[in-house]
């Protein structure tokens, strides 16, 4: 997809209940937030500015707000390969199951007319800061409709995965980009990570654009079930998640990547040395090499490689 410091911390906010029916006076339970990301090509940051978060209620309404004394910027690129920041840290909240959440955001106007430098929520490409339009992201929030069970006297840790590679497109010739996110929300307790090396050798090839050369522009995919065939972002069956690749500091010419939050179950993972051609709101016509079927399990972490040898046996 072309375009022209993690600190982990736990931010002030306000806990508002709403009284949403989805409560038990029985009990409370504690409930955290965290956010990751899944990269995107040639962006230096993608800063998206979280105002609020609400717990919804079974049927769809406000069950409990946490409101932050200021906006919280954070930047979603510093969030690959595992990494997260907190968002709710440890708050106490009925015992309930759920229906989702919501994220309200503080964005530029849709219009994107007379903006200037600084902006809330904002992509950096190339050192120039651009506006960022979350459309109805401070109105009617982003949602997550997905169960989320506080359990009595006991953690309840989720996190929400932005996936950028899907989520953002240049507006014309307006100087600003639109973000409309793909969201992923999973319980810590249900998820695995998947890493391991890319060799070298695989992106000298002829068929690997240019960049590829560095490791830029190339990626590795992930699909939800067993012998699923690849495609990119836009496709009828597009990834679940991806990763960029990361030099090794080794002098080996080798690179890394790695996917967390993946919830156990089976999946299908692909090479592409075409990834920054990858478009979201296009089926592009992208090489994809090496698939191959993994499994995840809660609480561990699986390798997984791509070698000239495994594409050669494919």
């Amino acid at each position: 997809m072309k375009f022209p410091a993690l600190s982990v911390a736990t931010f002030g906010l306000v806990a508002v209940a709403c009284g949403g029916s989805s409560s038990d006076i029985s009990g409370t339970g504690i409930f955290k937030l965290a956010i990751t990301d899944a990269p995107v090509d040639n962006a230096d940051a993608v800063v998206v500015s979280v105002v609020e978060v609400h717990l919804l209620a079974s049927d769809g309404g406000d069950a409990e707000s946490f409101i932050f004394d200021s906006p919280q910027a954070i930047d979603l690129l510093a969030l690959q390969g595992g990494l997260s920041e907190i968002l709710v840290d440890g708050e106490i909240v009925p015992v309930a199951t759920y229906g989702g959440l919501r994220l309200v955001v503080d964005t530029p106007a849709p219009s994107c007319n007379n903006l200037t430098a600084p902006f809330a929520s904002y992509i950096t490409i190339d050192g120039t800061d651009y506006p960022l339009v979350v459309p109805s992201g401070s109105q009617s929030g982003l949602k997550i409709n997905s169960q989320i069970v506080v359990e009595p006297d006991a953690l309840s840790a989720y996190t929400i995965d932005f996936d950028l590679r899907k989520s953002i497109a240049q507006r014309g010739a307006t100087g600003c980009y639109n973000l409309r996110p793909t969201l992923r929300l999973v319980g810590d307790r249900e998820v695995g990570t998947v890493a391991g090396v890319v060799s070298g050798d695989l992106l000298s090839r002829e068929q690997c654009t240019a960049e590829a050369q560095s490791g830029a522009g190339a990626a590795v995919y992930v699909y939800p079930g067993a012998g699923q065939a690849a495609d990119d972002v836009g496709s009828q069956n597009e990834p679940l998640a991806s990763a960029t690749l990361n030099a090794l500091e080794d002098g080996s010419g080798d690179f890394s990547y790695s996917i967390g939050f993946l919830t156990a179950g089976n999946y299908t993972a692909a090479f592409s040395c075409q990834a920054g051609d990858d478009e979201p709101e296009a089926d592009d016509d992208i090489l994809f090499e090496g698939a191959q079927d993994l499994a995840i399990s809660a609480g561990e972490d699986t390798e997984l490689n791509f070698t000239l040898q495994i594409l050669e046996e494919r």
